[in-house]
């Protein structure tokens, strides 16, 4: 670590002088994205601002997190939070020296954020309803925090052609999308002994698929081999040509699924020479409560400890001020749970807080009420997007918002629709191509005009073995996605019926050819 440590304060340096130049305009956005990007920090759409993301390995707070939280909205005056789709929190609209600061005193206090982006390991992601969840197998944060454990010891040593991610998911729930991954690890149990099942070369965005199962079951044990050899793998034959085609997906399409599980065999059995074996890890016994009884629902799930509750705080977007997150963290700090709860930032840009008896629950539930979104249609994800994203292509949260202020002075307030997931570019950030309802942005051509318009996917799935690619059905005017969606809700009503049962309906092409851009 004390390497890694004095290698990072060297290259913040080098970043800096890095940054001086692009906001001297002598380097371009590209250059200098090349350089930061490892970082976790970029420069904004315009080039007037930057962002940095801090890695908050399996999506867990730590007290000492939370601490270097705080003291940057408090020293900075950050007044916004966005938890990303993969477990982190960004900080949007600063200066250059205040992300390099902020990724400074990360590092300080054994943080690291290196490989937040560029070509490295992203972060790896555990559910965040590992070890409570009632139907899980079993925990598997612990083996998560081993692989980025594993991944920060090499961290200053890697040159992959581009990122690799890494998820493990305890039951079928999915939560960290491991069939949706480069590198996925899915909890089972066959008699009685714990076991993974594996997902390889899977991912979003350009090209996607879902991941390949490995034809046999592994150890929780053995984990890090599976991890060392994909990388490994990884550097032999991924392309460092193109970059468009440097996913370990495109290796797996190049040779054919035998021949990829052979060779990933072989580099498996090389692995299982180093000394990588992880030890089983020791239960945390979370104790019963006995406060009363709350009832489920979007934001309440009855976890597998009789009496105990995790409250889902879902903010627009997700994107909540630091007012109301430090809200939050002053209720967990002052309640008579807090030797238990947990705040879990999940990829659905929303925190989980975990191990809360019934009374805690109604308490946090009104302390976040004006902003915590309840439906399903609210509780939607959405990538960052224009104005931020240098690549984004539509503003992505503004949609969001658009159809949430639209329901609501329509007074549509049922909760029929299901969440939908949309992303401001087919990069799938928002990951729209798992979703029941997904948007793509994209600028159309309409009437002489370019404007902003989204492509619809329907039907994606991303529950275990379920898991799915949406099918892609048509393109509609940003300024026409309220209205569809309106009328959409409005047959579901009528109807009494889901939209599962209505999407594959006459009714609804009809609907979609109405709106679609002809």
């Amino acid at each position: 670590m004390a390497d890694l440590k004095k290698f990072l304060y060297e290259q913040i340096e080098v970043l800096r002088e890095q940054g001086n130049k692009f906001l001297q305009r002598e380097i371009t956005m590209h250059d200098f994205k090349k350089a930061s990007g490892k970082f976790g920090i970029y420069a904004e759409r315009g080039g007037e601002s930057f962002m940095v993301r801090i890695k908050i390995p399996s999506g867990v707070f730590t007290n000492k997190s939370i601490s270097l939280l705080q003291g940057f909205i408090r020293k900075y005056n950050i007044k916004e939070i966005h938890p990303t789709t993969r477990q982190a929190i960004q900080l949007h609209r600063l200066s250059l020296d205040t992300v390099l600061d902020i990724f400074k005193e990360c590092v300080d206090n054994d943080l690291i954020g290196y490989g937040c982006g560029g070509n490295f390991p992203r972060n790896v992601t555990s559910s965040p309803l590992s070890s409570i969840e009632k139907d899980e197998a079993f925990d598997v944060t612990p083996y998560a925090n081993y692989a980025t454990d594993y991944f920060l010891q090499r961290m200053d040593t890697y040159n992959l052609p581009r990122k690799v991610k890494v998820g493990f998911s305890n039951s079928k729930s999915n939560l960290a999308n491991a069939t949706l991954t480069d590198l996925g690890f899915l909890a089972t149990i066959k008699d009685n002994k714990k076991y993974f099942k594996v997902f390889v070369a899977g991912g979003l965005g350009k090209n996607p698929q879902t991941g390949l199962e490995l034809p046999s079951l592994i150890e929780p044990k053995d984990v890090l081999y599976y991890i060392d050899a994909l990388v490994e793998l990884f550097k032999d034959h991924g392309n460092y040509e193109n970059k468009n085609k440097a996913r370990i997906r495109y290796i797996l399409q190049e040779k054919g699924n035998e021949e990829f599980l052979n060779l990933y065999d072989s580099y498996i059995k090389k692995s299982k020479e180093k000394d990588l074996d992880v030890k089983e890890p020791t239960e945390v016994v979370v104790p019963e409560a006995n406060e009363g009884v709350v009832q489920e629902n979007n934001n309440v799930i009855a976890q597998k400890q009789n009496g105990r509750y995790t409250v889902i705080i879902k903010p627009i977007g997700g994107i909540i001020s630091s007012e109301d997150f430090n809200s939050i963290i002053d209720f967990i700090q002052n309640t008579d749970s807090k030797e238990y709860i947990n705040l879990i930032a999940s990829m659905e840009e929303s925190f989980y807080i975990t191990n809360l008896n019934a009374k805690e629950v109604n308490k946090i539930l009104d302390i976040c009420k004006n902003f915590n979104q309840t439906t399903k249609l609210a509780q939607s994800i959405s990538c960052i997007g224009v104005p931020v994203c240098q690549i984004g292509l539509a503003e992505s949260q503004s949609l969001l918002n658009n159809i949430i202020t639209h329901f609501k002075e329509n007074n549509l307030n049922k909760d029929l629709l299901p969440k939908m997931h949309i992303s401001g570019c087919p990069n799938s950030c928002g990951r729209h191509q798992v979703a029941n309802i997904g948007f793509s942005g994209k600028r159309k051509m309409v009437d002489k005009v370019i404007v902003d318009a989204y492509e619809l996917t329907i039907d994606g799935c991303f529950k275990g073995e379920d898991t799915k690619l949406g099918k892609p059905v048509c393109d509609i005017l940003a300024k026409d996605i309220p209205s569809f969606l309106e009328e959409v809700y409005k047959n579901l009503d009528a109807k009494n019926i889901t939209f599962d049962n209505f999407k594959n309906t006459e009714d609804f092409n009809a609907l979609c050819n109405k709106y679609m851009i002809k």
